[in-house]
């Protein structure tokens, strides 16, 4: 029993979901796909339970056309991020015959028409290391892993049916297989985030299915390619954080 526990952690930035043209600044587009830009991961949202009160900016409920969406915006606004830099880099490159920065451009003239020949995302393709290190310097949302969180009714998710589960299984397998789907209820967890431990408990067992948190939370981890390690003494416990397969010489604590 220590005097004090230091738990890991991993911070989720909450952002608005995208509407279509958010590439080209409808709604709140730009701003929100800057924000996504500054992302590792990211863990997408969809809605599949009916409610009145919680109106659809496509005015009906239907995940996979809203997949289906989002992810082309995602793949629209790289595009869009790459023909600006090679407008810049053809300036020093191309004209001004700059060798060093010769292999950047063939890299993203690569990563280009993936983008916007084969409309496949960045991170759908086998990568040396060079073109790793440009990737991870342009910060291209495409390339970040992406986990997909069904949002389901507490009603739904407490019986394990939803008409929807079945047709997003079969959309991820096709547009992006190997990514993990989790079935979650916003409603469920907040009903258990505002109830005593006692009554929190009692209310699962009842329920008879666990909060869906503590999934979300590891397979964000794994998603970035990270673990955790103790430390333990009489004063202090703490999660440390980590990337999987790092020395502790290239660690910074």
């Amino acid at each position: 029993k220590p005097a004090s526990k230091v738990p890991a952690f991993l911070h989720v930035v909450d952002i608005a979901g995208l509407v279509k043209g958010a590439h080209e600044g409808q709604g709140l587009g730009n701003a929100f796909l800057s924000h996504i830009k500054a992302c590792d991961a990211l863990f997408h949202v969809s809605r599949v339970f009916e409610d009145e009160d919680v109106t659809h900016v496509e005015g009906d409920v239907n995940p996979v056309r809203d997949l289906d969406i989002i992810l082309e915006e995602l793949r629209l606004k790289d595009e869009e991020y790459l023909q600006a830099r090679f407008a810049s880099l053809e300036k020093t490159v191309i004209r001004g015959g700059d060798k060093k920065g010769k292999p950047e451009y063939d890299d993203l003239m690569k990563i280009y028409k993936l983008l916007s020949e084969e409309k496949r995302h960045a991170r759908f393709s086998e990568w040396n290391v060079r073109e790793i290190e440009t990737l991870n310097k342009h910060l291209l949302i495409t390339a970040k892993p992406i986990i997909y969180l069904i949002n389901m009714s507490e009603k739904d998710y407490i019986r394990k049916k939803n008409k929807w589960l079945v047709k997003i299984k079969e959309w991820v397998d096709k547009n992006d297989p190997g990514a993990s789907i989790i079935p979650f209820s916003g409603e469920y967890e907040m009903k258990l985030l505002d109830m005593p431990d006692d009554e929190r408990a009692a209310y699962v067992e009842k329920s008879k299915v666990p909060s869906a948190l503590g999934k979300i939370i590891t397979t964000g981890y794994k998603a970035l390619n990270l673990e955790y390690f103790f430390t333990c003494g009489k004063d202090e416990v703490k999660a440390w954080t980590i990337t999987k397969g790092s020395k502790a010489s290239e660690e910074r604590f």
